[in-house]
């Protein structure tokens, strides 16, 4: 088995530092600075000039609540290397570790073939002028059945009767299946799958046959790989 190498290591990643936060005192300061200067009208009293604050954002764009993901990179040199604390930015699909409080370190697909997180396996692909990290359900040789994520903002209301005045960010994910033709929506069921399977109908009714007796669902993507690696 092949070391597995610090993150220091990464000497062909590109890194990026984003400073988190703002000095608010010299943000505002600017701001006034900035004011056209009052008339002697206006230092009476009679116009006012209001600063709305930045609303506040329920939710996080990143895939995992916290940082603390293991995870292995696997290189197309086939080398690997470990780390612990990583996360997937949805927004821009990066995966970013964070080296402390103000700096992160940001990776990029030039030389990755896979990031695996927490037994579950990433993979970039760029298809129809989108490139995106999609998460690996199933790969085989005829087709890959794939996890998209992405990010919805919800507006909150000022309406105190509807109960969300904050902004939320809200994460979502959608099925694929990545084949000859490219990568669509899928659904996961029992006659989409079965479809897909370059099988002989004996091998498809022993797979039915194995999710029944075995209690597995067509429709749950841990029991779909499960069905899948029977075969």
């Amino acid at each position: 088995m092949k070391k597995i190498f610090t993150l220091l290591s990464l000497f062909f990643i590109g890194i990026t530092f984003a400073q988190i936060g703002e000095n608010v005192d010299r943000s505002a300061s600017a701001q006034t600075n900035n004011l056209p200067e009052m008339t002697s009208h206006q230092k009476a009293g009679s116009s006012m000039m209001f600063f709305n604050p930045p609303r506040e954002v329920d939710g996080t764009e990143y895939l995992f609540d916290d940082w603390k993901n293991y995870a292995i990179i696997y290189t197309e040199d086939n080398q690997r290397f470990s780390l612990k604390n990583i996360n997937l930015n949805i927004k821009q699909n990066v995966f970013v570790s964070k080296i402390d409080e103000d700096s992160l370190f940001t990776f990029n697909f030039n030389n990755i073939k896979k990031v695996e997180i927490n037994g579950k396996n990433y993979k970039n692909y760029y298809w129809d002028d989108d490139n995106r990290v999609y998460e690996i359900i199933y790969e085989g040789k005829e087709f890959s059945i794939i996890k998209g994520f992405k990010i919805v903002e919800v507006t909150g209301s000022a309406n105190p009767m509807l109960s969300r005045t904050r902004d939320r960010l809200v994460r979502k994910w959608f099925y694929y299946i990545k084949d000859d033709n490219g990568i669509r929506h899928f659904k996961l069921s029992k006659n989409r799958i079965l479809k897909a399977l370059d099988l002989s109908e004996a091998e498809k009714s022993r797979m039915v046959d194995y999710a029944k007796r075995n209690k597995l669902s067509f429709k749950d993507e841990d029991e779909v790989k499960q069905i899948l690696g029977y075969n």
